[in-house]
Parts: structure tokens; sequence; C-alpha cells
């Protein structure tokens, strides 16, 4: 039957009517992002230091300040905007597809592009993509929830009222499926309508953020109190109240690390950016932080653990007779919603897909067989019920469980008609194909009479299929990975338990013998400490229901596990949302399980699952090294300032020279750690403690260490050099001797080469480092600006020397990761 629009008329409606997607929400222009940047409690502070230099007459510090602040606020508000772009681009991936009849042929397109009038398939688990008209419906029921906050879903028929005849964009199909005929899109459609009632967006904050955060707000308290304090102390000792401002704004400009939201920015793009080239795709940013702490992955056989390319292996029936080999694939085409192309490429399920091939191969006209047997009714797979049904003119065609139809088999066909089912034979010839590795799928008939009583039984038995899904070859190597990583893998999945043995053994998950694999009986029937033992000790679950995903994620987590979890029904979501890290699958996922995900891998590969794990590891440990790195230094320059302050010496450096530093380090020596490749042993180290703070209790040891050793380097750099020449010169020193020092403190924290973009970016780093401090030292503009002078070679020789030592202190208190 023709259906749907030609690709021409499709396209003057699309010009009529629009892309079929919702208005986004009110972007912020440019300047008000760019505002937004100073909405920050640092950077507020060192405006009131620019202002405060500016009121005091101080126009050349003023307008130093705030240039620092602008230059670290593009930097934010550049690196803000590319991230947003990024996301923009990973949102291209999960873009949600509808099967659409285009020209009478049923195609895969996006769901922008659907216009009134298209005629759209709708399956389990499909979020409805417009509202729509019901033409066909088998069993279909839609979960209106969204629109009605109703929580039971609606039956949807052809034959009954308004209300079961539409379907509304943004619904979700929880069972059946049908075909509908679009009547309205985009802002049309109801949700479109309530959409532009609500205006509002809903953001998420990353805890890794929010760490941050506090780390900004702890270090603007610290920074204010000691302001406070050196600002009484310079005033009790009767200095003047210029001199006591100018060591509060010398404290400021000196512990705040300006440029470091804007470098932990770069690296979390340049992470999620990395995952996704490797097929994971990160949807909501908590996950990056979660991904290092996992220590389970549950995971999917088909398509995940397999290359979901099934072919058909064997078909046993009662006898080798033609007649029968013809029944068998009458029900393999007609009990099947795929279809194939003249490309040989197909639409609908890999398994059905096969089934289809195989009759292809074997003399059936699938086209012929469908056009001469029309589909009356159907009944679609569900976990409950685990098989299909499709009611024609002449006869119900079944597929589905083995064990399932066989217990609903009354008789079974053969040559010479029909004879008794031997069970027995049968459940041999099932656990012989699944201790192959192979999946089986039962076929069955029954007459027109029995559809009302379907679930009944007393159907009649034609044989068994044998399906191979071969373990994809990245796999073994992925989950041995895993295992140096100290994470467990465990297969969850609906096959044979034999099936799933031989697969995880294929795959290096199951190297304990029998014992370690459980059915769906077994679980059910297990107790509460049961099934704790269970979860820890068995590697294969099978036959698996979407309940059992669930209760096996609480079960994990209640004994400490941090889990991840793949699915792709609408079945999963559950599990999925339960799980530290849920995981959809990009290809064969459904909308809802896409949509629960903070994870999704393009090509449903569980090798991408491992690579993200790493990349979550790689992305922590170098934002870790980021903030180590900075704060030593930042503390120093403020210790300094506070010592001298206390003691009435001169500043060893200037608030200016200070503002200087810092940007030398945000804006060329700290990004090195943005590209910085991960180390090698990042999957051998066992997952670290999901409370674990971003800079532990023993690392702030480390960093008073690091800070005592830059504050007493620098007071001996400065005064041993001032009793010699200039206090202009001494300064000059003290600020090379101390960016020197955090270029060695920076070399040592980053270890060998790694032979990456990270090489590169440190090696441009110290040069761009080093060429910012010639010109700071002998450019006769800086030399005005920030009060220095050139240095000679023996100031040469004594930065080389503090460098060298920065590099051996730094090799002695940084520890392995920063961690």
């Amino acid at each position: 039957m023709a259906c749907g629009l030609s690709s021409a008329a499709a396209s003057a409606l699309l010009q009529q009517y629009g892309l079929n997607r919702l208005p986004t929400a009110h972007t912020p222009r440019w300047w008000q992002q760019l505002l937004a940047q100073f909405r920050n409690t640092l950077i507020a502070i060192l405006l009131a230091a620019a202002l405060i230099s500016l009121v005091l007459g101080h126009l050349v510090d003023g307008a130093v300040i705030g240039t620092v602040i602008l230059i670290n606020t593009m930097l934010g508000f550049v690196q803000e905007n590319r991230a947003e772009k990024a996301v923009q681009a990973l949102q291209s991936f999960l873009a949600p597809q509808a099967l659409v009849c285009r020209d009478g042929d049923w195609q895969h397109l996006p769901a922008e592009a659907l216009v009134p009038g298209d005629w759209v398939r709708v399956e389990n688990g499909a979020r409805i993509s417009a509202d729509m008209r019901l033409r066909e419906a088998h069993a279909l029921r839609v979960d209106e929830s969204l629109l009605t906050g109703e929580s039971v879903p609606v039956d949807k028929t052809t034959s009954g009222d308004a209300g079961e005849l539409l379907l509304w964009a943004g619904t979700l199909v929880t069972g059946g499926d049908g075909v509908g005929q679009v009547t309205a899109t985009g802002s049309a459609t109801e949700i479109g309508r309530i959409h532009q009632l609500m205006g509002t967006t809903l953001t998420m904050r990353s805890p890794l953020l929010e760490r941050i955060s506090r780390l900004s707000r702890t270090l603007a308290f610290t920074v204010v109190l000691l302001a406070a304090i050196a600002t009484g102390i310079a005033w009790w000792r009767g200095e003047a109240l210029e001199f006591a401002l100018l060591a509060a704004i010398s404290l400021a400009v000196a512990i705040i690390p300006e440029g470091l939201p804007a470098v932990i920015s770069v690296t979390l793009a340049l992470g999620v950016q990395r995952m996704a080239q490797r097929g994971a795709i990160i949807r909501q940013l908590p996950a990056v932080e979660t991904l290092g702490t996992v220590t389970v992955i549950c995971t999917d056989k088909t398509g995940t653990l397999t290359e979901n390319r099934m072919t058909v292996q064997d078909l046993t029936l009662a006898d080798d007779s033609p007649a029968l080999l013809q029944r068998a694939l009458r029900v393999m085409i007609l009990c099947n919603d795929a279809q194939l192309r003249n490309d040989k490429s197909g639409i609908g399920d890999p398994l059905e897909q096969a089934l289809l091939r195989y009759a292809g191969t074997h003399g059936a006209d699938v086209d012929a067989l469908r056009m001469g047997s029309p589909r009356v009714d159907a009944r679609p797979f569900s976990h409950e019920q685990p098989f299909m049904a499709t009611r024609h003119n002449d006869g119900i065609a079944i597929k589905g469980a083995p064990e399932w139809v066989l217990q609903r088999c009354q008789r079974m066909a053969t040559a010479n008609g029909v004879a008794e089912v031997i069970p027995a034979y049968w459940h041999k010839v099932i656990a012989d194909m699944a201790t192959a590795g192979m999946r089986t799928l039962a076929l069955a008939s029954a007459v027109d009479g029995q559809w009302e009583t379907l679930d009944d039984g007393g159907w009649t038995w034609l044989g068994v299929v044998a399906l191979l899904d071969p373990p994809r070859a990245a796999v073994p190597a992925a989950i041995a990975a895993c295992r140096s990583a100290g994470i467990r893998v465990i297969m969850v999945t609906g096959d044979h338990p034999q099936t799933a043995a031989t697969i995880a053994r294929q795959v290096g998950i199951l190297e304990d013998g029998p014992a370690a694999v459980v059915d769906h009986a077994q679980w059910a029937s297990a107790g509460t400490e049961e099934r704790q033992t269970l979860a820890r000790d068995a590697v294969v679950f099978a036959r698996v229901q979407p309940a059992d995903k669930l209760e096996l994620v609480q079960t994990l987590q209640a004994s400490g596990e941090v889990v991840a979890m793949t699915g792709d029904g609408v079945n999963d979501a559950p599990a999925l949302r339960r799980a530290q890290i849920g995981v959809a699958m990009g290809q064969s996922g459904s909308d809802v399980a896409r949509e629960a995900a903070a994870m999704v891998l393009s090509d449903d590969n569980f090798a991408h699952i491992a690579t993200a794990v790493a990349e979550g590891r790689h992305i922590y440990d170098n934002i870790r090294r980021t903030t180590f790195f900075m704060l030593p230094a930042n503390f120093a320059q403020g210790l300094v300032i506070f010592f001298a302050v206390l003691s009435g010496m001169t500043l060893p450096v200037t608030p200016l020279q200070i503002l200087w530093v810092n940007t030398i380090t945000a804006s060329t020596l700290t990004l090195a750690f943005a590209f910085m490749g991960a180390d090698k042993g990042v999957m051998e180290r066992k997952p670290r403690p999901a409370r674990e703070a971003l800079i532990p209790r023993a690392l702030w040891w480390r960093i008073a260490g690091l800070s005592t050793f830059l504050v007493v380097t620098v007071f001996a750099v400065f005064f041993g050099d001032a009793t010699l020449h200039s206090d202009s010169h001494a300064h000059t020193l003290a600020v090379n001797a101390l960016v020197g020092m955090e270029a060695g403190i920076l070399l040592a924290m980053y270890g060998r080469r790694r032979h990456d973009w990270g090489d590169v970016v440190l090696v441009t780093a110290m040069s761009a480092a080093l060429v910012a401090q010639g010109l700071f030292s002998c450019l006769p503009f800086f030399q005005r600006a920030f009060a220095t002078t050139a240095m000679g070679g023996a100031d040469m020789g004594i930065i080389a020397f503090c460098t060298a030592l920065a590099w051996l202190v730094g090799k002695l208190a940084v520890p392995p990761q920063a961690a």
C-alpha cells in the first residue's frame, strides 16, 4: 500500500512549516556572556583592588590589574563559547531519528525533517517526534505523563475515541507498534505550545565544579582575612593608610589564581571532545568525574560485546522435507518487522534482518509472501511474554524464546503432518546450539481461531534457528584493561545461560566455570543476603528481566560498588538512572534509554566504555595537577607579602609583578596540563574513592611544603641581591627566579615525554614563558610599567640554579599523578 509523501512534496512542506524542532532557549548575547564572567567572588576582589589602586593615584597599578582581569576574563569567555559549541556539536550524535515512509519506501530520517502528512512508524521505546493521527496500531501503549501527569500508559487504537487516535510529540511508546500520520510539527505541537509558555532552561552543576567553587570561596575568605590582618598590622605599626591598602591589594593579587577556572574549563572541554572522538558521548558533565570511580561495569552482550552482525548458522526442523522448510521460512518472513533493501542494507532489528536474508538465500520471495499474506494483527515481543506473533488470513506465525515457546506447543510439524513434541530432544538441540555460542530462536504456528486465546498455548512447533553474533575484536583487550584497573565486568543478557557463558569465556569475562553464571530463576528466588553473594561472585547474569537489572544495580550499590550499567530498551531506563553511570546504546538504544543515560556509545561498542573510564581518570588527573601546581605558587606569593608586611620589610615582589607571574602561569605554563597525555598506568590503578576531595588532606601538606620552599627562596634571592644592587634589580631577579622555580616544578610534575600534543604544548609554553620573561626584563615598556631592569650573566646563573633546585624539590614533593 502506497503511503506517505514524495520527497518533492516533503521538501515544499518543510519550506512552509520549517524544521520539526522546538525553539531553542534564549541564548544570552555575547556581551551578556562576557559580563557574566565577572560574577565571580575572586574577580570581584581583584576589581576592588584595581579600583582602590586608581583612587590612591596608582594609575599604572590599577590599569595593569584591570588588564590582567580582562585577559583572564576573555580567556574564560572564549573557552565557554567553545565548550558550548562543542556540546551542541555532540548533540548532533544524539539527534532523534524517525522511520518515515517517503516515495513509497520506509527510511530512517532525522526527526527534525518531519512535515505534516508524513507517515511515521512508532515502536516500543521510541519517543514520538510530532503530533500524529493513528493509521495502524498493534497492541500500542503510550506514556503521556509528560503532558497529562498520568503515570499509567494509555492504550491506542484506530477504532477508539479521539484520545486513543492521537499521538502527541514528546510522549513515549511503552509497548507495541503502529503507524501515524503527522498532523503538527515543531512549535505547532501540543508540547511546542507548552514549551513557549515555560521558557525556562534547567542547568546542571557538576560536583567537580562545585568543589572548585568551594575552593574559590575558601580562597576568597583567606584573601579577605589575611588582607584585613595585614592592613590592621600595618596601621597599628603607624604605616600610612596608602601603604596598608597597597599591602591588602598585594595579598589579593598574590593568592587569587585568576586563570584556574579557565584552565580547568579547557581541560574538561578537551577531554569530553576526546571521548566523543573515541565513541563515548558525555551527556551529563558529572559523568566525567564519576568515571574515575567506577568499580563495576554491567554490560549487555548483543551489540556491545558482540558485533551485532547476526547470521543464521543453522535451522533444525523435525525433518529435512522441502515443505517443512517452506513453512519455517514463511514464519521467518511474516513474523518479522525488518525490511531489506536492494543494496543489501536493512531496516530493523539485526536478528530479523538475518532471518530475511536466510529466507532469501533459500529461495523465498519476501515481498511476494508478504503481499500474499498481509498482516491483520500483531503481538509484539515483550520481556514478560518473550515471543512475537503475527496474525494473517491463513494462520498465525510465532517466534520467540525457545524454552518459553516449547512449553506452549502441544504438537510438532513433520513432513507427514503433525506428531507429538519430544521436549527432551529439543532441549538438547537448544543446549548444544547455546554451548557453541549461538543465539537460539524458536519458530511455531497456530490457526487463526487461536488468536484470542493465544496465551493459552496449543501451538505447533516448527523448529529452532541458531544465529551467530561474533564478539568484537577489541573487547577482550578492553576487558583485560578493566581488570587491571580494578574494575569488575559483569555480563547481563537475556540470552540462554550457555550462550552467554560461551561468549563470556571468549571475551575474557568468565574464567571461573559455570558457578559464576546466574539465571533469572536463581536470582528471583534468592533472598537479600544470597543476592549480595551472587552479585559479588557471579560475572554472567543470563535470561534477565528488566527488573533484574535495577535490582542488580541496587544490590551492588548496597555493597559499596560504583556501578556503570549499559542498556538500550525503555525498560532499562530505571537501571540506567539508578546506576552512577548509565550507558546507553547510540545505534540500537531507544530514545528513552539515551535520555536516561549519562553517556551514550556512538556505535554500541564495549571497548569505548573502557576508553571512557581511562579518559575520565586522565581528565581528573590533569585537573588535580593544575590545581596542585597553581596553589603552592599563589600561596607562596601571598605569604611573601604577608610576612614582609608583618616584619616591616620591603616587598620582595610588587603587586604588579605578582600579577605578571600569575598571568604567565595561567596563560602559558599551566596550559601544558590541559593537553598533557595520560599516564601509562592510568588503567593499572584502583578506582579512586568516590567521595575523595579534589585536594586530599595529604596533598595539603605537600602544598604547604612547596609554598614554604618558594617563600624562603624568594626572600633569599631578593635580600641577597638587594645588598649588591638596587631594589629594582632585586625585584626583577626575584620575579624571574619565581617563574623559573614554577617552571621547574612543572617539569617535575610533567615527568617523562609522552609523545603527544602535551609534549608540544609543554615546549611551546616553556618557550613562551622564557620569551615573556626576557621582554619583562629588557623591553623599555615593561621596565617602565613593572619597574624592572635587565639581567646579567650572573643573574641568569642564579635563576637557572633556582629552577634546577625547584625541579629537585618538586620531584621529592610531588606524588605520582599529583595524588
